[in-house]
C-alpha cells in the first residue's frame, strides 16, 4: 500500500468511525435510530431521493474503500493532457485534501446537530432547527463535506468510474436537500424561511 492509498485508507477509517459512532451514541444515550434512509411512509418523490442517495452512497463507500485496498491500476484512468507523473500525484495530494476536509466538515456539522442529527428525513419524531456553529454558514455542511469527500476520491483516483459515481452522488444529494427544505419549511414555516435566506445551501456563493 503506497503513501496516497494508506491515507486514503485512514480517511475512509475515520468518516465510517465518526458516522456508525454517531449511529451508536444516538441509539444507546438518547434512544434515537438516527438513519430513517428510504423508510416507507415518505412521499414518492422524498423516496426516490432517499433511496438513490442510499445506493449511489453505498457504492461511493464500497469504491473508497476498494481502491484504497488495492489502488486504482485495474480502472482505465483519464488521460490529463499533458499530464505527468507529477500531475498526477497533484491531484491525488489534493483529492486527499478534499477529503480530509469533507470529513471535517461532516463531524463537524455531526457534533453540532447533537441529538437532531438524522440520516435522512425524519418525520416521526421532532426535531429542532440547528442554525448555530457551522450552520451560520451553510444549512447543509454534512452535505457539503459527502460532496467534497466524493470531488476528493475523483480526483485522488483519477477515472471515468469514480467521476461518474462522484456526479451520481452530488445529483441525488441536491434532490435529498431540496426534500428536506420543503419538509423544514412546512414543520419550521417563517422560521426557517427567514434562516434560508440569510444562509446559503451549501456555503459562500453556492446558494
Amino acid at each position: 500500500m503506497d503513501a496516497v492509498n494508506l491515507v486514503s485508507f485512514t480517511l475512509f477509517l475515520i468518516f465510517l468511525s465518526s458516522y456508525l459512532m454517531k449511529l451508536w451514541m444516538l441509539r444507546v444515550n438518547s434512544q434515537i435510530k438516527a438513519n430513517v434512509l428510504g423508510k416507507s411512509g415518505k412521499p414518492l418523490q422524498t423516496r426516490v431521493a432517499e433511496m438513490g442517495v442510499k445506493v449511489a452512497t453505498m457504492a461511493w463507500g464500497v469504491l473508497w474503500f476498494a481502491l484504497s485496498i488495492f489502488g486504482d491500476a485495474w480502472l482505465k484512468p483519464m488521460s490529463i493532457p499533458g499530464g505527468d507523473g507529477r500531475t498526477v500525484l497533484l491531484l491525488s495530494a489534493a483529492g486527499l485534501l478534499f477529503m480530509g476536509t469533507g470529513i471535517l466538515f461532516f463531524i463537524t456539522a455531526m457534533l453540532n446537530m447533537k441529538t437532531s442529527w438524522r440520516v435522512g428525513i425524519d418525520s416521526a419524531t421532532s426535531t429542532d432547527l440547528i442554525t448555530g456553529g457551522i450552520y451560520r454558514f451553510s444549512r447543509n455542511p454534512a452535505f457539503v463535506g459527502f460532496d467534497l469527500m466524493f470531488i476528493g476520491l475523483s480526483l485522488t483516483y483519477l477515472n471515468y468510474v469514480t467521476l461518474l459515481v462522484c456526479l451520481i452522488n452530488i445529483i441525488f444529494m441536491h434532490l435529498l436537500i431540496r426534500q428536506e427544505e420543503r419538509y423544514l419549511e412546512r414543520v419550521f414555516g417563517d422560521t426557517y424561511r427567514n434562516y434560508a435566506k440569510h444562509t446559503p445551501r451549501y456555503i459562500g456563493f453556492l446558494k
